[in-house]
C-alpha cells in the first residue's frame, strides 16, 4: 500500500500525547513514561511527528521521536501501531525525519537498534544506515546490546513525504 495514501506526517503536538504513548507500550517492551513525552512537546532541539490517518477521525498510525543538534541527528523513537505496520508508515516518517534534519544542516542521522530486533535492522538497511558499532548492556531490560547505525541525511532516502508543517 502507497504510503502517501494511507497516512499524513504532521508535527507531533500536545493531543497526540496519549496516542503515541499507547503505540510505545504496544511496541517497546521498555517504553518511555508518560513525562519523556511531554518533554519532547517543547524540547528545543526536538523533531517530532506523527503520521495521522487521512480520515477525519485523524487516527495516530505511528511516530518518530528525533534531536537535531548541530550537524547531527538522533532517532529516539519510531514506531507504528500493530494494526498499520506494513504500510509504508515508517517509510514515511523516517523520510520525513531525515529530509527535515537535511534541510536544518545534519549531515548525519544516527539510530540505536536493539541487537534482537531483526526486523528494525533489517529496516534501517534498507533505508541506507549501516552498522557502525555495539553499545554492550545498552538496554537496562534484558541488558541487551544495541547496534548503533547511521547514514547521511537528507533527500536521497527512497519514498517521498508527505509532510505538513
Amino acid at each position: 500500500m502507497n504510503a502517501q495514501r494511507s497516512c499524513t506526517v504532521v508535527p507531533y503536538a500536545a493531543e497526540h500525547l496519549e496516542d503515541v504513548g499507547l503505540i510505545d507500550r504496544q511496541c517497546f517492551i521498555d517504553p518511555w513514561l508518560k513525562r519523556s513525552f511531554i518533554e519532547e512537546l517543547n524540547a528545543p532541539c526536538a523533531c517530532n511527528y506523527v503520521a495521522v490517518s487521512p480520515d477525519a477521525a485523524t487516527t495516530i498510525m505511528g511516530y518518530c521521536m528525533a534531536r537535531i543538534i548541530a550537524d547531527e541527528c538522533t532517532i529516539n523513537r519510531l514506531a507504528v501501531h500493530p494494526d498499520f505496520q506494513r504500510r509504508g508508515i515508517a517509510t514515511n516518517l523516517l523520510t520525513t525525519i531525515l529530509n527535515r534534519a537535511g534541510r536544518t544542516g545534519a549531515c548525519k542521522c544516527f539510530i540505536e537498534v536493539r541487537e534482537s530486533n531483526s526486523a528494525a535492522l533489517c529496516f534501517y538497511e534498507r533505508h541506507g544506515f549501516s552498522q557502525i558499532g555495539t553499545r554492550s548492556s545498552y538496554y537496562q531490560i534484558g541488558h541487551e546490546d544495541a547496534i548503533l547505525m547511521s547514514r547521511a541525511t537528507g533527500t536521497e532516502n527512497p519514498g517521498k513525504s508527505s509532510t505538513q508543517e
